[in-house]
């Protein structure tokens, strides 16, 4: 990709592709940044309103049960597996803003069916039959949804020169999570308001079809990026059997897709179930889930800047095992949780957001390091392909062992206590799978430390230094010992 300047005022920023007219203005990545995040915003408060504890709260008012909400949760990662499909046909035409506004405009039209769910089917056929014709309209919206993220990742890191990658992504969350935490807010006190009692789904279809209303007006600023540099149908197409080998004949991506099953497997064997547990063991209010899920949201925003600009400068896999690290600690938490322990669970959802800002953000920019820039749709789908069926068995497994657990006569908080341990268990072995993934110029995770530490504790006036070059130093002893890397992987 050439990577030129153009000034802005006084302002300097890389040009992202050469202009199809000789006389035609390049945009820059400040620009491309902008529009971005208008439309991130839009989509933040989009999936805000429509996921989460709104989803979770809508199926329970229409009459799902542990099975049933594991199946809705597994939706999105069922329909990544189309992307096997979907990356030969995007590698053949090449056209990947194309891709990405069709699936959008699929998923997000979807969803304002939502709000007729409670008003129609339901009081025709009954709650449980309105809970089907909920999980029918997430399927479409998960499809719609996966094409998107697809032709989406493609486009943009075909513009973004991957030396900026880190920082880019970084930077793009920061308004979007404060605006989904401030909408959150404001629509489950509306909820709250508006239900009458827990079976009343109404208030929930409304808020699903306001969310798809503002989904779709932020695709108007999705417009103003430009198209990468090939959007022409390639002379040669690649074969479907060609697509579909490439990424799984590279050893050092599929030990990644190992690292990506097992922790997808960790990961959703649970995920479903927290807002369940806050919802009915812990008998917090739709609010007060509200608040408590958005500060993960909040947080990973705030900090997603700091992980890209490290992982720029020390690597995205560095980064990404730190995340990991982080993520574990969570399960183990959450083992402390009961009546009246919300400040612990304040601690779990800042903690969650800490890991989990640099886990997403680390994985993807460290999927699109180590692929082939002309195989990355092949590469993203196949990632999406074993993600998809990890976290798809996952929930729809985790929701037939808590009810199995809760036949042999253990309360729903015992079950979730328990599946939280296997959680724990599956997450803590899980780390260390990524000691075989090689990404070039990565940093280990010790030397990072050390830099970091020499960095805070350079001043030598203030007598904490002393103490922050000692704690950095045994963080980084101990990084040493539990991040090994091999011997391949330069430091």
């Amino acid at each position: 990709m050439n990577v030129r300047s153009s000034s802005i005022g006084a302002v300097t920023t890389p040009a992202l592709f050469d202009a199809h007219e000789p006389h035609a203005r390049q945009p820059t990545l400040d620009e491309v940044g902008r529009s971005v995040d208008l439309h991130a915003i839009a989509q933040t408060v989009m999936a805000q309103l429509s996921g989460g504890v709104f989803l979770t709260g809508f199926a329970l008012a229409l009459g799902a049960k542990e099975l049933l909400i594991g199946i809705i949760a597994a939706l999105p990662f069922v329909m990544k597996l189309s992307q096997l499909y979907l990356s030969w046909r995007v590698e053949k035409l090449g056209r990947w803003r194309h891709t990405a506004f069709r699936g959008a405009v699929l998923g997000r039209a979807a969803l304002l069916l939502a709000a007729f769910v409670p008003v129609g089917v339901a009081t025709l056929a009954g709650a449980p039959f309105g809970a089907i014709a909920l999980t029918a309209i997430m399927a479409i919206f998960a499809l719609g949804s996966t094409v998107f993220e697809l032709g989406y990742l493609t486009w943009l890191a075909e513009l973004i020169p991957e030396s900026r990658r880190g920082e880019f992504w970084g930077k793009r969350g920061r308004m979007s999570g404060f605006a989904a935490l401030t909408m959150g807010v404001i629509a489950a006190f509306v909820v709250q308001r508006l239900q009458t009692d827990a079976a009343d789904a109404e208030p929930f279809g409304w808020m699903f079809a306001f969310g798809a209303l503002v989904g779709l007006v932020g695709l108007l600023f999705l417009r103003r990026v430009p198209d990468s540099r090939r959007q022409q149908t390639r002379e040669s197409e690649p074969s479907v059997a060609e697509t579909l080998r490439r990424p799984t004949r590279d050893a050092n991506y599929r030990r990644l897709l190992t690292f990506v099953a097992w922790w997808g497997f960790a990961g959703g064997l649970i995920a479903p179930f927290f807002t369940v547990y806050m919802l009915q063991d812990l008998r917090l209010s739709i609010l007060e889930v509200t608040i408590l899920t958005t500060l993960t949201g909040a947080t990973m925003s705030l900090v997603q800047l700091y992980w890209g600009r490290l992982g720029d400068r020390f690597g995205a896999k560095t980064v990404l095992r730190v995340g990991t690290y982080i993520v574990t600690i969570v399960p183990l938490l959450w083992l402390f949780t009961g009546p009246g322990s919300l400040w612990l669970i304040v601690v779990i959802q800042l903690l969650s957001g800490l890991g989990w800002g640099a886990h997403h953000l680390s994985l993807n920019n460290l999927i699109l390091n180590i692929s082939p820039p002309k195989a990355r749709p092949s590469y993203l789908a196949t990632y999406g392909a074993v993600n998809g069926v990890s976290e798809t068995v996952a929930p729809i497994l985790g929701g037939a062992v808590i009810v199995a657990i809760q036949g042999f006569g253990f309360d729903s908080a015992r079950a979730f206590h328990i599946m939280v341990v296997v959680s724990l268990v599956l997450f803590a072995l899980g780390t260390h799978l990524l000691h075989y993934v090689n990404e070039e110029g990565a940093s280990t995770v010790g030397r990072m430390i050390r830099v970091l530490g020499r960095h805070r504790g350079m001043d030598s006036a203030f007598p904490q230094a002393l103490l922050i070059d000692q704690v950095y130093t045994h963080l980084a002893r101990m990084a040493d010992i539990v991040a090994r890397e091999k011997p391949h992987v330069r430091r």
